[in-house]
């Protein structure tokens, strides 16, 4: 018997390097294709949830503070760094947590204000605090209407990001877990 607990203590502890290193690379790569500021983190931090699941909060919520200073010295794209560093890192380590709510309308309220707090929270740090003049030169260009249709059109990617990490999170529990770790709950 603990032949078998050392064991799937070993395989535990090799996902948290997978994925961890896993998310770091996206991270690295979306840093190269343009289109990727947003999904790279959305991927990155997808790929933590495991280590809340496996281990403990406290162990993914280190795993996102490694990855996410790994990616903010070396990902070429601070907007892509600061959105998985603000948002995409950790939402789906507590996203479990937003989920207890059980009035759809206050759930539904609940993430919405959390996005765009923290995005508003972040895109002011970009442009007033720590300005990066790419993203600040992308804003004044910007009409006030096109503005408005991203803050809309965002609201409506991160809440359909919410919805596939419900899907991600039952494939992972039910085909992927079971093949890593033998059916262990």
């Amino acid at each position: 018997p603990g032949g078998h607990l050392m064991r799937l203590e070993t395989r535990k502890i090799a996902l948290g390097g997978v994925l961890s290193a896993l998310s770091v690379t996206v991270m690295l790569l979306g840093g190269i294709l343009p289109f990727a500021t947003f999904v790279a983190p959305a991927l990155a931090g997808l790929f933590l949830w495991p280590l809340k699941r496996e281990f403990s909060v406290q162990t993914g919520i280190t795993a996102y503070v490694a990855v996410g200073f790994l990616a903010f010295f070396f990902v070429p794209d601070k907007e892509q760094s600061l959105i998985f560093l603000f948002l995409l890192g950790f939402y789906p380590m507590i996203k479990e947590k937003l989920d207890k709510i059980h009035k759809t309308v206050l759930l539904l309220l609940a993430k919405v204000l959390l996005f765009n707090g923290l995005v508003f929270f972040m895109y002011s740090l970009i442009l007033f605090v720590f300005p990066i003049s790419e993203i600040v030169q992308e804003f004044a260009t910007s009409s006030f209407a096109l503005t408005i249709g991203l803050v809309l059109l965002s609201n409506f990617v991160f809440l359909l990001y919410d919805f596939a990490l419900v899907r991600v999170r039952l494939l992972y529990e039910y085909r992927l877990r079971p093949l890593l770790f033998g059916g262990a709950r």
